[in-house]
């Protein structure tokens, strides 16, 4: 039975049923992204076993969707391990404690924010920046009775605006290389839209700082805390080791998986010395179910009752999941159909910069995956671009601007379950995640209104010709 490739009408009606069962599902019923995921496979699975593809094809596919994924769930999987660990020897008691002296209430939100940017500046990578001064300022949040949403949504747009900046960044790479343009012309064309989006986004935060009112009580709940830390853990600098050494050597490009081993194997040496007594036997355990606090103090005893590889394992399976799901739906094509029947309506530079963010914006929602969202649509929309007259630099900045920076807003993405595992949140850190949402809407601003959209001049016609031989079809 020979295959069928699916039409537009059918593959949008599928994509908007699935979309209103993840929202139904998720926003009415508070259910977790898996189950909704689940039923969303079978029905694509179901439409693509009428185009006649067979099980065992569908089958495979899922396998490879899953296997993109792998790097990302031993990463996962590492930094759960390593997080008990650190609790357990001290790590983020001490950098909590050092938090609560030096940050201030007042501009916590907006300091956190900058932090995470540098952090994820500096390594290139978001998920660094996240996984290690993000957890110490979460710990420093619960202090100063700060929202947790709200600071995982500073230390959320702080990490994605480093991440997007970096030439050492893995998507930003991507980008560049989608469109065949070179790396620090693509970041210099991304200023105009992130650092607007990073100043709003500040603004944003100090405003909610200013009229949020900060009780009497935090302040007693903060000395409680940091006397409790003070009492009851070896605080010293010696627990820093680990994290700053992970963050030295994303910063010196060390793949992560190598970065987060030699990480945790520095933790655990350090564990002897910080935790008097402990046993190869209780590191082993608190690196598989977590740690416990028993202080006395609640606030304490929330915050660091967490990490082990256990805690990691609902990211784990809505990442094998969520990319199965991505495996099936690349494999009919449903996405692909959906950006060639749009082509037909792309005659001006405004529509073709709205039907990125949208492309970029809708493999997020349903497929879940950030690579994808990048590549598929740089792909499909790259000679719309050139019919326009548009600079291949204006489709780099857009696949960064919705594809990077919808993806942690996606719940059931690779980094969004990242985000609520690592930091230990829900979803409520979504709306909080200002610059995500900033970013995109600067883009469309700009196509439509042709403000910083750069043309292709004559000169740069040679250089472009001369970077698709180098990159390649």
């Amino acid at each position: 039975m020979d295959k069928r490739k699916p039409s537009f009408l059918v593959s949008s009606l599928i994509i908007l049923f699935i979309i209103a069962i993840l929202g139904v599902s998720i926003l009415v019923y508070g259910a977790a992204p898996h189950i909704p995921i689940v039923l969303a496979a079978i029905i694509v699975g179901l439409y693509g076993l009428k185009l006649g593809y067979k099980w065992k094809e569908l089958e495979q596919a899922m396998t490879r969707g899953v296997s993109y994924g792998i790097p990302a769930i031993i990463i996962l999987s590492l930094i759960g391990i390593l997080v008990g660990v650190w609790v357990l020897n001290g790590t983020v008691q001490t950098i909590t404690y050092y938090g609560l002296q030096v940050l201030s209430p007042s501009i916590f939100l907006v300091t956190a924010v900058i932090i995470t940017a540098v952090v994820a500046t500096m390594t290139g990578s978001s998920w660094s920046a996240i996984s290690t001064i993000g957890i110490a300022l979460m710990g420093v949040a619960y202090g100063m009775s700060i929202s947790p949403a709200m600071t995982a949504g500073a230390i959320v747009s702080g990490a994605m605006f480093g991440d997007k900046l970096s030439p050492l960044s893995d998507t930003t790479n991507l980008a560049a290389a989608t469109a065949k343009v070179d790396i620090f012309q693509h970041i210099k064309h991304m200023l105009w839209t992130t650092l607007p989006s990073l100043i709003i986004t500040l603004a944003i935060f100090s405003v909610i700082s200013i009229t949020t009112d900060r009780s009497a009580a935090d302040t007693g709940k903060v000395e409680a805390m940091m006397a409790t830390l003070n009492s009851e853990f070896m605080l010293t600098p010696i627990a820093l080791i680990s994290p700053l050494l992970i963050i030295f050597l994303a910063f010196r490009k060390v793949s992560p998986i190598p970065s987060l081993i030699i990480g945790l194997i520095v933790a655990v040496l350090t564990s002897f010395y910080t935790v008097p007594g402990v046993t190869f036997g209780t590191i082993m355990n608190t690196a598989h179910f977590g740690y416990t606090a028993e202080t006395g103090n609640e606030a304490i005893d929330s915050l660091l009752s967490l990490g082990g590889l256990d805690s990691m394992l609902f990211g784990v399976s809505l990442i094998l999941i969520a990319l199965s799901f991505g495996g099936i739906i690349r494999e009919i094509g449903l996405a692909h159909a959906i950006i060639e029947g749009l082509r037909d309506f792309l005659r001006s530079r405004g529509n073709v910069i709205l039907s990125t963010v949208l492309s970029c914006l809708g493999i997020n929602v349903v497929v879940g995956e950030q690579y994808l969202s990048i590549i598929l649509p740089g792909q499909m929309l790259e000679e719309c671009y050139e019919e326009t007259n548009l600079h291949p630099k204006n489709m780099s900045r857009t696949l960064e601007d919705a594809g990077t920076m919808i993806h942690p807003l996606i719940p059931w993405g690779v980094t969004g379950a990242f985000v609520m595992t690592t930091l230990n949140i829900g979803i409520g850190y979504i709306p909080f995640a200002f610059i995500c949402f900033i970013s995109p809407i600067f883009s469309i601003i700009y196509g439509f209104t042709g403000f910083t959209l750069t043309p292709v001049e004559q000169e740069d016609v040679v250089h472009i010709e001369e970077q698709q031989s180098v990159s390649g079809p």
